[in-house]
């Protein structure tokens, strides 16, 4: 293995492991309420290294809003800032409808580094809006990550990614 792809590939693993330990999780909420509210733990739900879920992408389409949709189906998510301090809550929020109607969705966080799905986390189901607070651990300081969300409602898959810069 070149050095190059060596630095890589322990950067990567230092990522996942710092982020399935520290960030998103939490409980499922009620998916007949229309806004719930999570607060982050430290509770880890898939491995690192995944490749990415196939879906359309979003587009910002202001600041710290990133929003997609097909057949329909529209989910926009609200994000703070794109330099989140360590441990200090980071709150999102998000909307899924449907034909202007709010919908049943699922949504689940992945990070990606490079490029690449370094971790995945969450398990969320929700009707229209949701909305979390979750803290960035010290070890994802400095590096360039993408926040994805990724909605699946109403038969589509929309993946939101919005790049983050941790600091402390």
């Amino acid at each position: 293995m070149r050095p190059s792809r060596l630095i890589y590939a322990m950067l990567t693993a230092l990522l996942a492991a710092a982020l399935l330990s520290a960030c998103g999780g939490g409980s499922k909420p009620n998916p007949s309420s229309t806004t719930s509210t999570s607060s982050s733990s430290t509770t880890a739900s898939t491995s690192a290294a995944t490749s990415t879920s196939a879906g359309v992408t979003g587009i910002n389409t202001a600041p710290g809003i990133v929003s997609a949709s097909a057949a329909g189906v529209t989910a926009t998510l609200h994000a703070t800032t794109h330099s989140p301090k360590v441990n200090v809550p980071w709150p999102i929020s998000f909307m899924v409808a449907k034909s202007g109607a709010p919908v049943q969705a699922k949504l689940v966080y992945e990070y990606l580094f490079g490029g690449t799905v370094v971790a995945k986390r969450s398990n969320y189901t929700f009707t229209g809006h949701f909305h979390d607070n979750f803290l960035w651990p010290g070890s994802a300081v400095g590096y360039p990550l993408t926040f994805r969300a990724v909605i699946t409602a109403g038969g589509q898959t929309l993946l939101l990614d919005y790049p983050v810069q941790v600091v402390r």
